[in-house]
């Protein structure tokens, strides 16, 4: 089993409404929208695997913010792939302001 995994940094940029959304609901978020981009993604190994996804600091609720977040992938993906199929996505409020591979 290949356990080697490629992080690629976002920083997602939260507005309009989607500033009253929680980080937990922005990591649901973020899940499905990756799930709907059909790149092959990274899971945790065990009896329930998860999508492996890190968070920076919580942004507050209530006001915009940028959210960092490290996607993990099982092999190399290129940072235009990932603006390229995860911006059409995302819900409106949500933008990929950049990319750090």
């Amino acid at each position: 089993m290949n356990d080697k995994k490629y992080p690629i940094k976002i920083v997602a940029h939260k507005s309009g409404e989607m500033i009253y959304f929680s980080q937990l609901d922005l990591s649901r978020i973020f899940e499905r929208a990756l799930r709907r981009t059909k790149l092959p993604l990274y899971y945790t190994s065990g009896f329930k695997p998860r999508m492996k996804i890190s968070f920076g600091r919580a942004a507050k609720i209530g006001i915009e913010a940028d959210e960092e977040i490290t996607f993990y992938f099982p092999e190399k993906i290129t940072g235009a792939t990932l603006r390229q199929r995860l911006a059409p996505e995302l819900p409106l409020g949500l933008t990929i302001q950049s990319i750090i591979e």
